[in-house]
């Protein structure tokens, strides 16, 4: 049966309709009924529907909805399912010959230094990046992701013909929420030294990137090369094509009524693309989705085009709401409705619970993380002790907050499932954290097979600084050092002290190699295994955040030091055992991992508990849900400055928040790194009142 929301929805004419949908409202069944409705009212010639969601997961439940629900079998002939990706790859597909879809890392650096370099052989700036053997590989993925960033964000190579047309390009973009955008691509820009110091920078991004890019753009598409993002892109240039020389669907290929699902999270490109099928189908849009679950801004999606699809999209359009929650329990429902109120850029809405059960809320502090952690690992064996309690989510605002958790849960084998994405025990960059800190560990022991002072030292000067030592500097300081014959780490670094040959080009007066070797003996005075990742947080800049250096490897997006430090404090001294817990946890990660073709991720979600990211826990619901760090500068993070970055910032614990479906544990310390740390703000927006750890 259909509440009167829903029966509004179905029984609106036909049209360009906004539907507002609300977590747990029954969005699925209404999109469904609304699709029987317009074909029951058709009379013989039925009219025929396209779908688009955000997922595959998401198509394929809507198909298997289809196809085995009796209610519905008069549309399963009638509707095509699928994603922006899918439908514009199939067509690009059919009208490009052996069409090459690049995936891998090694397919993109190919691309780039080889199908390419007619084109970055012409620009002088690019081309000193990719010639030089140090920067080559970073250069090549950072200049792939941004030929696609460019176009993620509604830029047009064939249109963008003039600097002014870029000036006002990046004016839209800030003008509807996408400041921290154009942040993101002058500091990539200006990470592969495209952009000079003193000049205009707009001025550079033409001369040194602009002319680059649509010359790229045409090579690859010429050669029949496409990323994911040009499956969309490309399929918008082509239709815009079409549409210019007045062509449009008709007859068979034509669809009439379009469908568009999640839609508050597509980005300038989504927008552009379902403009254009839109009208090369003469048909209206139906936009799907819920301004207030907007977390994907950092894929290029805003709020503002849900929010004001007519002065995107071009037509008038007709709203509806979706007003009565069937999923959540009473007070998840009136208690997140309280927070999300404090956001102004949405669209108000009534919601009201369809049961009148209630969840545990529980708000607890706890001393410090340690306490938390500990307190977790108790609460999990005993929500799973029992039968109420089927799945457990641990929810965390960033990656590095997981990273404690997966150790102690791998440490007392307790099986967990992680998304890939927070997977960084297993990155490049970690195993280096590793090593460095068994280098540490033997920095007094004398020279004897399989220590060597001085290899050891070079391994530890490679990330003192952003970048590794050059191959020249590197065998400079080698010949420096092992004439001297360092029998113990300590001894190299004394030795590293006092040279004067090159470094980092430049070395006057032996200061750089001092500052390499002050950053490497505050790393080796540390006396227990936190106080040296903690001096590896501060010291060594080669493992900090990067986002350069995040294209090829997750750890530089988020570095666990702040959280895995505070863990760490439970080991003193004991760098044996806390070595065995992170090799523990690693395998458990390397089991996740698909090994072929017929293991699927899905098989992970088999298991009872599950740690992510809120960003993750989004379409998703739990028994119980933990929120981890419930603290001001967590919650919402410290980067958020603006009046939309805060209230995206709240958007993303609202999901958070309304994932439970019996318990919900929300945790927050009273200390974090030491410093008292402050309750989040959330907290009383919601009116929740603090309590202390209760015993389990």
């Amino acid at each position: 049966m259909l509440d009167a929301a829903q029966k509004a929805f179905c029984q609106l004419p036909e049209g360009s309709v906004r539907l507002l949908a609300p977590a747990g409202c029954g969005k699925t069944q209404s999109l469904l009924w609304r699709c029987l409705s317009l074909a029951e009212r058709a009379g013989k010639e039925k009219p025929k529907f396209l779908l688009f969601t955000f997922t595959r997961g998401a198509a394929d439940e809507l198909r298997d909805r289809l196809r085995n629900d009796t209610q519905f079998k008069i549309l399963y002939p009638l509707t095509s399912i699928t994603t922006l990706n899918a439908w514009g790859f199939r067509r690009l597909k059919a009208s490009r010959h052996n069409l090459k879809l690049l995936t891998s890392s090694k397919d993109r650096f190919f691309c780039v230094n080889n199908m390419l370099q007619p084109v970055w052989s012409k620009y002088d700036r690019i081309k000193q990046n990719l010639t030089d053997s140090r920067r080559r590989s970073r250069t090549s993925h950072a200049l792939m992701d941004l030929i696609d960033y460019l176009k993620t964000l509604g830029f047009r190579h064939d249109l963008l013909d003039s600097p002014k047309k870029l000036k006002d390009q990046l004016e839209w973009l800030n003008e509807n929420g996408m400041r921290r955008h154009l942040e993101t691509l002058f500091q990539r820009l200006s990470d592969l030294e495209l952009l000079s110091s003193t000049g205009n920078p707009l001025d550079d991004i033409w001369q040194h990137f602009i002319s680059f890019w649509r010359e790229a753009c045409d090579q690859l598409y010429a050669s029949s090369v496409i990323t994911l993002e040009d499956q969309k892109y490309w399929s918008w240039l082509e239709i815009e094509g079409e549409l210019g020389k007045g062509r449009y669907l008709s007859g068979a290929a034509r669809f009439h009524h379009i469908f568009v699902d999640e839609f508050q999270d597509i980005n300038a490109l989504d927008l552009g693309l379902l403009r254009a099928i839109a009208a090369y189908n003469k048909s209206s849009l139906t936009i799907v989705g819920d301004d207030d679950q907007a977390i994907y801004e950092w894929r290029g999606a805003t709020p503002e085009f849900i929010l004001n699809p007519a002065k995107h999209i071009g037509d008038k359009y007709t709203t509806c709401i979706l007003a009565k929650n069937y999923r959540s329990p009473r007070n998840i429902v009136e208690v997140s409705q309280k927070l999300i109120a404090h956001n102004k850029r949405r669209v108000k809405k009534e919601v009201e619970p369809s049961s009148a059960k209630d969840a545990q809320i529980s708000v607890l502090q706890l001393p410090n993380l340690t306490a938390s952690v500990d307190f977790v690992v108790r609460l999990v064996r005993d929500l799973l002790s029992g039968n109420e309690v089927k799945n457990v989510a641990i929810i965390g605002r960033k990656r590095s907050q997981i990273i404690p958790y997966q150790i102690v849960f791998a440490s007392q084998n307790i099986p967990f499932y992680a998304a890939e994405d927070l997977h960084v025990l297993l990155s490049d960059a970690f195993n280096e954290l590793k090593e460095i800190l068994a280098i540490q560990a033997r920095a007094t022991e004398t020279k004897v097979f399989g220590n060597d002072p001085v290899l050891n030292l070079l391994r530890l000067c490679d990330k003192v600084k952003r970048f590794p030592l050059s191959k020249l500097d590197r065998e400079a300081l080698q010949r420096h050092l092992q004439p001297l014959r360092p029998q113990t780490l300590l001894d190299a670094v004394k030795a590293l002290s006092h040279y004067t040959g090159p470094l980092k080009q430049g070395n006057t007066g032996g200061r750089m190699s001092e500052s390499f070797a002050e950053a490497i003996a505050n790393l080796l005075k540390a006396k227990t295994v936190s106080e040296a990742i903690r001096s590896l947080s501060d010291d060594f800049e080669g493992l900090q955040k990067d986002y350069g250096k995040s294209i090829e490897d997750i750890f530089y997006a988020d570095p666990p030091f702040i959280y895995l430090a505070e863990y760490a404090q439970r080991y003193g001294t004991d760098y044996a055992s806390f070595y065995e817990d992170i090799e523990k946890a690693v395998s458990t990660l390397a089991r996740l991992l698909p090994v072929d073709d017929e293991v699927s991720a899905d098989d992970g979600w088999k298991l009872p508990l599950h740690l992510m990211t809120a960003l993750r826990a989004k379409g998703k619901e739990f028994d119980a849900v933990v929120i981890l760090d419930a603290n001001e500068d967590v919650w919402p993070s410290k980067l958020a400055k603006t009046d939309e970055e805060l209230e995206q910032e709240r958007r993303l614990f609202y999901v958070a928040f309304t994932r439970a479906r019996k318990h919900l544990f929300i945790l927050l310390n009273e200390k974090l790194i030491d410093q008292a740390a402050q309750p989040s703000r959330y907290l009383a927006e919601m009116g929740l009142a603090i309590g202390r750890m209760r015993k389990i």
